[in-house]
Formats: structure tokens, sequence, C-alpha cells
């Protein structure tokens, strides 16, 4: 299969059925953020976008016939150009995206502010006009869970998401302090994950009912955090008092930091059985474009045949990196900007259902 740097900008029919079907979302890590501020817009404009594709995403947009500009501000970004790339996932076949979360302003008492309540909604009807299904994924952590889980937990609520996605038990960027052998850093997994549980089951698990709303933990590699694999986390999630937790599961993490198909398949069938499956992502461990990866179709049918096998009908979400901050600053990944983002987040849907046509 040759994937062309700007494909047709819409999927075969019977590709887009299965996109469809299987709930195939894009997790928003390619474009700028909806929720860049004024200042955080001039910081970017004034140094040239270097760190930023958003010139990459007008030429894109320009080659799909849309007759636009570079926006001169945060304001006219949002009301121009997001709109347009919400309407290249829905021409391409998207089922929905997954909007992250973590920069939303909220108060010191971890309350969303009315400006940050005005974009929610702009961004919620930018969406649902494209008509794509709109999900929520936690971005920013900090160690007092009301700064971060709350009003992330309500950005959620508010775009009708019914799960919160993201790595919480052990955050993204969380490693042990002074655990300097592999059996103290495994003590120290299992301590965090015991304070973890009693939080939740005190304070967090009823504050997200409230809501109605369900925390989905992704099991993260040993680069981005303390691994805590799916091994552990299927344990965190089956424990006492975590009715509000469940288990997203990721190709990058499985493929890299897993135990293998037989304890994954045990893994799932333990979650699925629990009602504790609730959403997946798919993601290159070079966190570039997966359709260049090692993910052929034997991995495609190891991973998600057992998921689907016990009925999973969650989001499965592409996520893909950019050299765009946060994320070079924050995770340190250093490559060149995507030529075209939107042939990339196009190509990234043709082969995926490609790869999930023949699985059942």
């Amino acid at each position: 299969m040759i994937y062309p740097d700007l494909p047709n900008e819409s999927l075969p029919a019977a590709l887009k059925a299965i996109a469809q079907k299987r709930k195939i979302s894009n997790l928003l890590l390619l474009f700028l953020d909806f929720y860049i501020s004024e200042e955080q817009f001039c910081e970017v404009r004034n140094n040239d976008f270097a760190n930023c594709n958003l010139p990459e995403t007008i030429s894109d947009l320009r080659h799909y016939g849309y007759d636009i500009e570079m926006p001169a501000n945060a304001d006219e970004y949002r009301s121009q150009i997001f709109p347009a790339i919400m309407e290249m996932h829905a021409k391409a076949g998207y089922y929905g995206v997954q909007v992250p979360v973590g920069s939303i302003p909220f108060d010191k008492n971890g309350l969303l502010t009315p400006e940050a309540i005005t974009l929610i909604k702009q961004q919620i009807s930018i969406i649902a006009s494209a008509g794509l299904n709109i999900s929520a994924v936690g971005g920013s952590w900090d160690p007092d869970w009301t700064q971060c889980i709350k009003p992330q937990g309500q950005a959620a609520q508010l775009m009708g998401s019914k799960f919160l996605y993201g790595p919480f038990s052990t955050p993204f960027l969380l490693f042990p302090k002074g655990a300097s052998s592999g059996q103290a850093s495994t003590e120290w997994l299992e301590q965090q994950h015991l304070d973890f549980q009693k939080l939740f089951k005190q304070e967090i698990g009823p504050y997200l009912k409230s809501l109605g709303i369900t925390m989905s933990e992704e099991p993260l590699q040993r680069f981005e955090r303390m691994p805590a694999r799916l091994k552990e986390c299927t344990k965190l999630a089956l424990s006492e008092g975590m009715d509000e937790f469940s288990i997203m599961i990721d190709t990058c993490h499985e493929f890299a930091d897993g135990q293998g198909p037989e304890a994954y398949r045990h893994h799932v069938k333990q979650l699925a059985e629990a009602n504790k499956l609730s959403g997946a992502h798919i993601s290159a461990v070079h966190r570039g474009k997966i359709y260049e990866s090692w993910f052929n179709q034997q991995f495609f049918n190891d991973f998600f045949g057992p998921l689907f096998e016990h009925g999973f009908d969650g989001e499965i979400a592409i996520e893909t990196f950019d050299a765009t901050d946060p994320v070079v600053e924050v995770a340190k990944i250093n490559r060149k900007k995507f030529a075209h983002p939107l042939g990339v987040l196009i190509n990234q849907l043709n082969y995926t259902c490609n790869m999930l046509a023949d699985i059942h």
C-alpha cells in the first residue's frame, strides 16, 4: 500500500464504514491547542512558528480547497482554522476526535473559569457542526487531584464525554524517588497504587460519579513514567472501590513493555468480564507515522483480536505526536515537523481501517 503525502481527502466507502463501526477517533496532538491563550499564541508567532505545525496545516488546507490565511491571533485560529481541521476529519471518515483538556483554565478551587466554559462550548459547537463525536483526554498533572483531575472531569462532562482518558494512577513523567533497583521500583509502584486506590475510593471516585464520568487509565511505558503495565493497571482496576475507574490499552505500550500475547489475552479477559475496558489507542513506538511503523497485520490481529472477541465497542483513538509545544519540551521528543499534518491524519485512518478490516 502506498501512502502519498497528500492523499485524497476521503476514504473508500468500505473503509469509512469500518471507521464508523469501530469508532475510530483522532487524538488531537498534531495541531495547535484549541485552548491556547493569546499570550501563548503571540509567543509561537514571534518564534516564527518554529515548534508549531500551523503553517504546514494552513498549506494542507489550501491544497484541499480552503481559502484561508494564517490567523493573526488565537481567536482567529479557533474561529477560522480549527473548524476547517474538524471538517477535514469528517471528510476523511473519522468517527470523532479526542480533545486534550489539560490546558483549560480553572481557579484555585479547581473549578473551570467562565472563559474556559465559553471556550469548551465553542469547541463543542464546532466539532458537532462537523458531525463528529467528541471525548476528553486528561492532560496536565498535579499532586493535588483538584488541580488536574477535577477541572478535567468538568470539561469531560461539558463535552458529553462518558470517559476522561489519560494516565492518572502513575502520571506522565512521574518516576520513583530514591529507587535504585528493580525491587525498590516495584515496591514504589505498589505503594503508589495503594495510595491512589485509597484517594480514589475516598475522594476522586465519588467526585467523578457526581459528574457521571469514568476515569480511563492508560498503562504507559518506561520512558514516559514509572512503567505501570497492563498487568499492574488491571490489578488496580479490579481492586475494591474503583467503580469509576477503567482501562484504555495502547498499541505502543503493549509493544514496548507488554508481557506478550498470552498474558495480554488474559488481562483483556479479566477486564472485559469486569466491564473495565473503555478504550484503545493506536500509536507507533517511535511516535511518528503508524503506516511507517513495525505494526503489521499480525500485530493488529494479536492486539485487537482479543478485544473484539470480548465485545469491545469503545473508541479507538489514533494518537500521533508532532514536533509542537508542549510535546517537544515536556516529552523531549525531537523530530522534524510533519510536512503534511492533514495528509498524515488521512493516511493514519486509511492504514488503520485496512488493518482492522478482517478482524472480528
